[in-house]
């Protein structure tokens, strides 16, 4: 059985984290926090020290904190099936040029409107 976990910034909700865990074939996704924002110091005052860490470490200058990491562990994986899925997932870069307001009117096939 496969497993994974990790968490996801999505197109349609650009200002959360959303989590990622599965188990076989279970998958739950759930915004569980919003990601640190350069200029919030209430928010980055109230983050633990690990968060701030790695949002330090994975800091972008126009996107932040935002990225996607997710672990998958198992036996028999087939990686390249994987990748090529989360992949696809991705936004092109027409969409990526977009910006904020044409990432969120893109359909969430994962959670649905915002």
């Amino acid at each position: 059985m496969a497993r994974s976990r990790g968490h996801l910034w999505l197109a349609s909700r650009p200002d959360a984290v959303v989590t990622w865990r599965s188990a076989g074939a279970h998958l739950e996704l759930r915004v569980a926090d919003s990601w640190l924002e350069s200029a919030d110091a209430t928010a980055w005052k109230a983050a633990s020290p690990q968060r701030r860490t790695l949002a330090s470490w994975f800091w972008h200058d126009y996107y932040g904190e935002r990225r996607n990491e997710i672990v998958f562990t198992g036996i028999h994986l087939d990686e390249q099936r994987v990748r090529s899925a989360l992949d696809e997932a991705l936004l092109t870069d027409a969409e990526l040029s977009r910006g904020r307001d044409g990432w969120t009117a893109i359909p969430d096939p994962l959670l649905g409107s915002p």
